[in-house]
């Protein structure tokens, strides 16, 4: 796994240079970060973990966000076991409810990241693919395997 991560690194890197730095967000703009607060299942500890947006319906005020590293992600669990406590977005602070999204909406929300981010979506579905032993065509092997999460605000 740590050669996975390292290649991608070096990749980044590769055009994280004083003349080719443009290049970055121009080949695939960086998807928004959110930080998504929850409080430990076992420990009853708050931890903060950044995830990237896969998609935003702002009509419903809600955001799509997916564990990359399985249903084994902590923070997964974490949420699901009842610890979702807020995320922290774009400078501010939500108190949100979670979803589980079913497979034919978790397929439209990672058909808008990838238009949104063509090259980055790619290189990530290959990724996460070859990291999670999925079979298939990597996008396609993504969605049907990795759960997606819908977050929406709730109170005032």
């Amino acid at each position: 796994m740590a050669r996975v991560f390292g290649r991608a690194l070096r990749m980044t890197g590769a055009l994280d240079r004083n003349g080719t730095r443009w290049l970055i967000p121009v080949l695939s703009p960086p998807p928004t970060v959110l930080i998504l607060v929850n409080r430990g299942r076992k420990s009853g500890r708050l931890y903060k973990t950044p995830l990237s947006i896969l998609a935003e319906d702002p009509d419903r005020g809600e955001i799509f966000v997916s564990p990359m590293w399985s249903r084994d992600s902590d923070w997964y669990k974490n949420v699901i076991a009842g610890g979702l406590v807020e995320i922290h977005v774009r400078g501010e602070k939500r108190p949100v409810a979670w979803r589980e999204l079913d497979e034919a909406e978790g397929r439209a929300r990672a058909e808008a990241f990838r238009d949104a981010h063509p090259i980055y979506s790619r290189v990530i579905a290959r990724r996460l693919a070859r990291l999670n032993r999925l079979e298939g065509e990597p996008v396609e092997a993504v969605v049907r395997n990795l759960p997606m999460l819908g977050l929406r605000r709730v109170g005032s």
